[in-house]
């Protein structure tokens, strides 16, 4: 989200002729941009700091402004923008939902950090080798984020916000069909 945020900033501001929408392209984000009113008006945006102004008549404008400029202007807005996620990724003894030695001893990392945050969202999604069928994995999937969920609840997790999904065999991070992969047997467990 942060990565978003820093690559656009998206502002209503007041001006003399009245409402208009502000586009700043920021460093460390992905360019090019395209802005595009309803009216159908496009502009790309594709050097930092190069901006696009859309007017109430639709038209767009485009322009450039500097760092110090965006600072004294949107400063606080940029300050409070969130810190972005951190991926956890731990990895499960096959066909169950025990983790591996390696993955048990990453656990207190990944409460200080939910710590370290405060009050945070935890995604928890599970996932499985592609052996086995879809009624077998998506199931085992499902039952991994929740030994996670369980494990650190216990551990003392103080989470605002925990989403537990299961994805089974469908997002391997190696391809390998019918064979068994360490790799794709894990909980991704995304802190915001």
């Amino acid at each position: 989200m942060r990565a978003l945020l820093l690559l656009v900033l998206l502002l209503a501001v007041c001006a003399c002729a009245g409402p208009r929408d502000y586009v700043v392209l920021l460093p460390g984000g992905t360019a090019p941009l395209t802005i595009t009113t309803a009216q159908g008006l496009s502009l790309t945006l594709d050097t930092v700091y190069q901006t696009a102004t859309a007017r109430p008549s639709g038209r767009l404008e485009a322009g450039i402004t500097t760092a110090e400029i965006v600072q004294a202007r949107y400063g606080a807005v940029l300050q409070a923008t969130p810190e972005a996620g951190r991926l956890f990724t731990l990895h499960f003894q096959t066909g169950g939902t025990t983790l591996t030695p390696e993955s048990q001893a990453e656990v207190p990392g990944l409460l200080a950090e939910v710590v370290r945050r405060g009050a945070v969202e935890l995604e928890i999604t599970g996932h499985t080798d592609q052996q086995g069928s879809d009624q077998v994995n998506d199931p085992l999937s499902l039952a991994r984020a929740e030994a996670v969920r369980t494990l650190l609840v216990a551990q003392g997790l103080t989470a605002t916000f925990v989403r537990v999904v299961g994805r089974g065999a469908r997002a391997p991070l190696v391809d390998a069909p019918g064979e068994p992969n360490a790799t794709n047997r894990r909980v991704e467990v995304l802190i915001r």
